[in-house]
């Protein structure tokens, strides 16, 4: 008896050890259909960056912090990098430094960054965290889930989803941005769409 006591405890500890370990390596969860917040990722593996078939961007009118608008649909001729994050996940405030950068060096040849915030508080705890990590790039609050969505299904954050200059999506990269083995990417996405003129593109201005 005290041997199948004994047997049972280690297994019932194996069991244990696995569940609070199992997760590690684990970037998803389930998050659009039942508006629960999605699950923060761990980071990007290679295997995160997923080549998907063309589609042509949402038709959506995003409205950013500081009051522009911005028509997707009205984007073609500039690559987008449309990241979503939230104030409370640990990996996008990892990852904002890079997004920043790629915006700033970029931004001028033609990509624009947009940051489509999922807290449900909305903008009460977006813009001072915005002004905090002094971002520079456009920054749009979903807390409804109306762009989320139109993207879905956003099953991690973050997640970022690569537009080409034709206003087609063709990557989603779940967890932190691989920004080393994107950089030449973008470049190529770039020269072969053109810059658009102006350093935001077509279809931004301020909201009526």
């Amino acid at each position: 008896m005290r041997r199948l006591s004994a047997t049972a405890c280690l297994f019932g500890l194996i069991a244990l050890l696995v569940a609070c370990g199992g997760n590690d390596d684990q970037n998803v969860s389930s998050s659009s259909s039942s508006r629960s917040s999605p699950s923060p990722g761990a980071g990007a593996r290679a295997e995160q960056v997923q080549d998907v078939t063309p589609k042509p961007v949402p038709d959506l009118t995003l409205k950013t912090l500081d009051g522009r608008s911005i028509r997707l649909a009205q984007q073609e001729g500039r690559v987008l990098l449309i990241n979503f994050w939230a104030t409370w996940c640990g990996p996008c405030r990892k990852e904002i430094p890079d997004l920043k950068a790629l915006h700033s060096k970029f931004n001028s040849k033609g990509l624009t960054v947009i940051g489509v915030a999922l807290d449900r508080k909305g903008r009460e705890v977006v813009k001072p965290y915005v002004e905090e990590q002094a971002i520079d790039y456009p920054i749009v609050v979903d807390s409804e889930g109306t762009v989320e969505a139109a993207f879905g299904p956003i099953r991690g954050l973050p997640t970022t989803v690569v537009v080409n200059a034709n206003g087609k999506i063709t990557k989603r990269i779940l967890g932190l941005f691989p920004t080393d083995q994107m950089r030449p990417v973008l470049r190529e996405l770039l020269a072969a769409g053109g810059a658009s003129s102006g350093p935001t593109g077509p279809g931004t201005g301020p909201t009526s």
